[in-house]
């Protein structure tokens, strides 16, 4: 038998490098910080090993596996080599047949290998167990503000920040996704509690406010109460500079602005009229990209959050037209209130 080690183990082992042997796929889904993806099979031939087996047999997709496999062998021998003074561990879906296989070989190469008990599956029920019950130590400042009003690049200048839109990779609205490849829900919750465990002794922390999804993940429960009960602080900005970050952000480059028109022109009616539509679409058509986002701001945007901002009662009110001056104040006031 090959020797193994815990998921428990395995995060607490001093220089040491995870070896994920899942597909690009399953990896992307999500995967142990730190870790790099040597797949033994692709994602075309995973699917084409599945089929074998279960129009087949076994024995007939552990062959076909095989021949994938070495043809892929000295490039993934050649990569685990430059990561030899390190302690290898080796994970697949649930520290079956592909890591088990990893493992023998490179045990016998005289590696120093180890293969995860139960692969990926017992980082995932790592993730539940810890994520699902945590308890979250910091005082919670959430930033409000409508959209474009900098909220996000603040939290980027400012230390002890969780950024769940970046960790979501979606900014939380209609248009949320235009550039982006939105996290798995899975990948979401590991960047969170990967975030909060360097953060947690801190004496405060900067959220966004949020509502309870981002596209389509979800919060996790013990967040989403911390948030709902933090200190409120209102974000405020010029039109002009919100329409060029807009710009900036949603603008950059020919196929997004394909999927932005695209958007926009199925926002719903009650909210925007088709007229209103059309004339985004021309103004983009004809390069006036800040006409446009000024339309989509004022006349679909701020009217849609203005009553969730509406909602809170705030500590204070801060202006990021100078994003340096906004956060020197935010951290001046806020550290007399934690």
């Amino acid at each position: 038998m090959p020797p193994t080690i815990t998921i428990q183990h395995a995060l607490k082992l001093p220089n040491t490098i995870f070896i994920d042997t899942r597909t690009p796929k399953e990896f992307q889904e999500d995967h142990i910080p730190g870790a790099i993806n040597l797949p033994i099979l692709s994602n075309d031939e995973r699917a084409i090993v599945g089929t074998i087996y279960k129009q087949v047999s076994q024995q007939d997709a552990i062959q076909k596996g095989v021949e994938f496999f070495s043809q892929r062998l000295p490039d993934f021998l050649k990569e685990v080599t430059s990561h030899k003074d390190k302690t290898l561990i080796i994970n697949c879906w649930r520290g079956g047949m592909r890591s088990h296989t990893v493992v023998s070989l490179l045990d016998s190469l005289k590696f120093n290998v180890l293969q995860l008990e139960g692969g990926y599956k017992s980082y995932r029920a790592y993730i539940k167990e810890h994520l699902y019950n945590y308890q979250l130590k910091p005082k919670i400042f959430i930033l409000w503000g409508l959209t474009c009003t900098g909220k996000t690049s603040l939290l980027t200048k400012l230390t002890n920040s969780l950024n769940l839109e970046g960790a979501a990779h979606h900014r939380g609205s209609m248009y949320g996704a235009v550039g982006l490849t939105p996290s798995s829900q899975k990948s979401f919750e590991t960047k969170i509690y990967q975030c909060l465990e360097q953060l947690n002794e801190k004496p405060y922390l900067f959220i966004e406010g949020e509502s309870r999804r981002i596209g389509d993940l979800m919060i996790p429960d013990f967040l989403w109460h911390a948030m709902n009960h933090g200190t409120h602080i209102l974000i405020n900005r010029s039109i002009d500079n919100r329409a060029k970050a807009a710009v900036e952000e949603y603008f950059n480059s020919i196929p997004d602005l394909q999927q932005f028109k695209s958007i926009t022109l199925n926002l719903p009616h009650n909210l925007l009229s088709n007229k209103r539509k059309q004339d985004i679409i021309q103004l983009l058509e004809q390069n006036n990209l800040i006409d446009a986002a000024k339309i989509l701001l004022t006349e679909y945007y701020d009217p849609l959050y203005q009553n969730t901002l509406n909602k809170h009662q705030y500590a204070f009110e801060i202006n990021s037209d100078d994003e340096q001056k906004a956060v020197k104040e935010i951290i001046q006031i806020t550290s007399s209130l934690y």
